[in-house]
């Protein structure tokens, strides 16, 4: 009998019948579970190293991309597997793994013995975490903007109009960049730092080659917000090569960031402190759940 602890996120941004639902998958896989519901800031994170050092076969995490955050950083340190139940807003992890959007799909991944771990990599800075990625600039502003009221009333669409809202106010700003010792220095708008490529949106990456199981950061720094850096956005995900004049591109495993003026920054979605900012790779940090690969 499968022991699966779940961590629910009760206002994140999908409105469904949780318990009733789980409740059904959990029944029929004749999985032992209980319930830890979050009130506030580090619940979660609370939750699953307590949930881990009982002994439990699972954690699973039903909210957004900052509540399967916080919970990988408690089980930091553990064997234990995370098994993510998508619930938030965009969910960009759970498309990055191939993970079911449905509830009940996303269940019976948690509970079935068939499912795989993959070893996912986080990065941190200081004392915090990220698993997607650091966006610097506009992106920081972007998400920002992208308030709970938008994203309840137009979903991931949300995160659009804060870029939209942004751009026009975000003047380029001069990097540099510290990548594994070796400097380098450009101009651009926002700086990304990714550990996962997906954009959210199944089959679409920023990069097609960015994996969250290479040990490494991928660090783009886009030039300006103008419909040329959209356009490449969309041609990449596509699967075209970068367009050296809309995109500077590297890869490290430790990276530092300062700007000229300093600059906003999200990870995850969430808002951290300005810029400087120094941040290294944790390899195979947290073994997610996910579906058992065919063939």
């Amino acid at each position: 009998m499968r022991r699966i602890c779940v961590i629910i996120n009760p206002v994140s941004g999908r409105p469904q019948p949780v318990l009733y639902t789980l409740n059904s998958v959990f029944r029929e896989a004749n999985a032992k579970w209980d319930v830890s519901v979050t009130q506030g800031a580090g619940d979660a994170r609370r939750a699953a190293a307590e949930a881990a050092a009982k002994g439990v076969d699972v954690v699973a995490v039903y909210g957004g991309d900052g509540t399967v955050l916080e919970a990988a950083t408690g089980l930091l340190g553990t064997t234990t597997p995370m098994a993510i139940l998508p619930g938030g807003t965009a969910n960009v992890l759970s498309v990055e793994l191939g993970i079911p959007q449905a509830l009940a799909a996303a269940g019976r991944v948690a509970c079935d013995e068939g499912s795989q771990v993959q070893k996912v990599d986080m990065g941190r800075s200081g004392d915090r975490f990220f698993i997607q990625r650091i966006g610097i600039g506009l992106d920081a502003d972007k998400v920002n903007r992208a308030t709970r009221e938008l994203k309840q009333r137009y979903g991931r669409l949300a995160y659009s109009i804060g870029w939209l809202q942004a751009a026009h106010e975000t003047p380029k700003a001069h990097y540099t960049l510290r990548l594994d010792g070796r400097e380098e220095e450009c101009e651009g708008v926002t700086c990304h730092i990714a550990n996962s490529g997906s954009i959210g949106v199944p089959g679409l990456k920023l990069l097609r080659d960015i994996s969250v199981s290479d040990g490494l950061l991928d660090v783009l720094v886009v030039r300006d917000a103008g419909i040329g850096s959209a356009l490449s956005i969309a041609s990449i995900a596509a699967g075209h090569p970068i367009n050296p004049d809309a995109f500077h591109h590297w890869q490290a495993r430790d990276v530092a960031v300062s700007v000229n003026t300093p600059q906003p920054v999200h990870a995850d979605g969430e808002m951290w402190d300005s810029t400087p900012l120094d941040v290294h790779v944790l390899p195979g940090a947290v073994g997610i759940l996910v579906p058992k690969r065919q063939g």
